[in-house]
C-alpha cells in the first residue's frame, strides 16, 4: 500500500513560502523573489496538500540551469559522457499539472490550485484537438499515485517566444510519493497514444556531448532542452540548458516586465505608447525590447491618462476649498472629498482617491499628483520622490540589473 508524502505544514518558512489554505486543500509555493533553493526544499515548488499534509498534486521539483550547481552539472557530464541523458526540447509555455484528487480529475497551473482564467481556451483546445484525455485522467491507473504533466502553448500567452499555435505536450510525471520526476518512454509513449497529447520534441544533436550543448546554445527561435537523466546514485535530475539568443530575449522580458515596463514608462515620463521605442533607444534597446515592454507601457499608460485626467477635475473641485488649509478647516473639507467621491461613482471607486484627495489639503497639488502615481505603480510614495531626483540613473540601474529566471 502507498502513501502520499507528508509535508509539515506548520514547519515551512512563510517568509519563503507562500501557503495558501482553501477549501480543505492547502497550496504551497515560492515567493516569486526567493532564488536559493536548499536540496530539502526542492519538492516545495509547487504542492496542493489536504489538510493532514498529504501531497495530492505536485508539479516539478525546483531544477535549474547548467552552471547553477556545480555537482548536478558534474552528474550531466558524467551521464552525457555514458550517453545516458535525453535532452527534449525546453518548450516556451506554462506549466499544467493533472490529477485524480477524490476520485475526480483535476487540471491546473503551477500556481494554483486549478486553471483559472486559462480554463476556457484550455477546455476548448482539450475538446478539440485531445478528446480522448479527459477519459485518461478519471481512469488511468497512473494518475492514482503520480501528477501527470503538460506544458500549454498559446499565442495568446507570449512567455518570451511567440507561438504559432495552441498546443499541449507531455513532459513527464512527478510520484506523489517522493515528488521525484519520472520520463519512462514506455508510459509516456502510451499516453501519447492514448491522447493524442505529443510528447516534447527531440531534435537531432551531434553525439558529442559538447557539440551537442553548443548546438543548442546556438538555436534561434528555441527556448533550448532540458536535460534528464540518473546521477551516480540513481537519482533523477533535471537542468535546463537555454540558447544564447533566448536569454538575450528573457533579459529583455525580466527587465522590461511587468512593473519594471511601467517604473521606466513613468521615469521616461511617457504620454504615448508611440514614444516607447524612440525613448528605450536612447539606452541602447531596439525594437524587440519595446515590444516586450509594450503590452504593459499601452494599458499603463491608458490608464494614467485617464486617472490624472479624473485628478484635474477632482483638483479644479477641491482647490479652491481647500482654504489657507488651517487645520480648523480640515474636518470641512474632508466632508467636501467624500460628497465630491461618492457623486463621482465609479470613476473614483478605488479608496486610495480619498488620500489623494487628503494629500491636496496638506501637501498641495504637486504630491497629489504624485500620489496618484503611487498608486498607479504600486509603489511607496517616498520612493517616487526619490527615483524623480534623477531618473536616468534609475533607469541605468534597471536595465543594466542582473538578471534571475525568477524576474521573468
Amino acid at each position: 500500500m502507498w502513501a502520499p508524502l507528508k509535508v509539515d505544514v506548520s514547519s515551512l518558512d512563510r517568509t519563503q513560502f507562500k501557503v495558501v489554505e482553501e477549501d480543505g486543500e492547502v497550496l504551497v509555493l515560492p515567493f516569486k523573489e526567493k532564488y536559493r533553493w536548499r536540496d530539502d526544499e526542492v519538492h516545495l515548488r509547487s504542492l496542493i496538500l489536504d489538510r493532514d499534509g498529504h501531497v495530492l498534486s505536485a508539479g516539478f521539483p525546483k531544477f535549474g540551469n547548467l552552471g547553477e550547481n556545480p555537482a548536478h552539472d558534474g552528474g550531466l557530464a558524467a551521464a552525457m559522457a555514458r550517453g545516458e541523458v535525453e535532452l527534449p526540447e525546453k518548450l516556451d509555455g506554462s506549466l499544467i499539472v493533472a490529477d485524480r484528487i477524490g476520485g475526480a480529475a483535476r487540471m491546473r497551473t503551477r500556481g494554483s490550485r486549478s486553471l483559472g482564467d486559462f480554463a476556457a481556451e484550455i477546455e476548448a483546445l482539450i475538446a478539440a484537438e485531445y478528446p480522448r484525455l479527459p477519459e485518461l485522467l478519471a481512469e488511468d491507473p497512473l494518475l492514482e499515485r503520480c501528477s501527470l504533466l503538460f506544458e500549454f502553448v498559446t499565442p495568446n500567452r507570449t512567455v518570451v517566444l511567440r507561438q504559432q499555435r495552441a498546443a499541449l505536450f507531455l513532459l513527464g510525471y512527478v510520484d506523489k510519493r517522493t515528488i521525484a520526476p519520472g520520463w519512462d518512454a514506455g508510459t509516456l509513449g502510451r499516453i501519447a497514444s492514448d491522447t493524442g497529447v505529443p510528447t516534447a520534441p527531440f531534435h537531432p544533436l551531434p553525439a558529442d556531448p559538447d557539440a551537442a550543448l553548443a548546438e543548442v546554445r546556438g538555436w534561434r527561435g528555441r527556448e533550448g532542452v532540458v536535460a534528464r537523466f540518473l546521477d551516480a546514485g540513481g537519482t533523477p535530475r533535471l537542468i535546463k540548458i537555454k540558447a544564447t539568443d533566448y536569454l538575450r530575449l528573457h533579459a529583455y522580458n525580466a527587465r522590461l516586465g511587468g512593473n519594471r515596463a511601467r517604473r521606466v514608462a513613468w521615469l521616461l515620463d511617457l504620454r504615448d505608447e508611440a514614444e516607447l521605442l524612440p525613448a528605450l533607444a536612447r539606452y541602447g534597446l531596439d525594437w524587440e525590447s519595446a515590444e516586450y515592454a509594450r503590452p504593459d507601457v499601452a494599458p499603463y499608460l491608458a490608464r494614467r491618462r485617464a486617472d490624472l485626467a479624473r485628478f484635474d477635475a477632482l483638483c479644479a473641485e477641491l482647490e479652491p476649498v481647500a482654504g489657507a488649509r488651517k487645520k480648523s478647516e480640515k474636518r470641512a473639507f474632508v466632508d467636501r472629498v467624500r460628497s465630491f467621491l461618492a457623486a463621482g461613482g465609479a470613476a473614483y471607486a478605488e479608496t486610495w482617491w480619498f488620500a489623494v484627495a487628503m494629500k491636496l489639503f496638506d501637501g498641495g497639488a504637486e504630491d497629489a499628483r504624485l500620489l496618484v502615481d503611487a498608486a498607479l505603480l504600486d509603489e511607496p510614495l517616498p520612493s517616487l520622490r526619490k527615483w524623480r531626483q534623477d531618473p536616468d540613473a534609475e533607469i541605468r540601474a534597471m536595465l543594466n540589473a542582473p538578471v534571475r529566471e525568477e524576474d521573468g
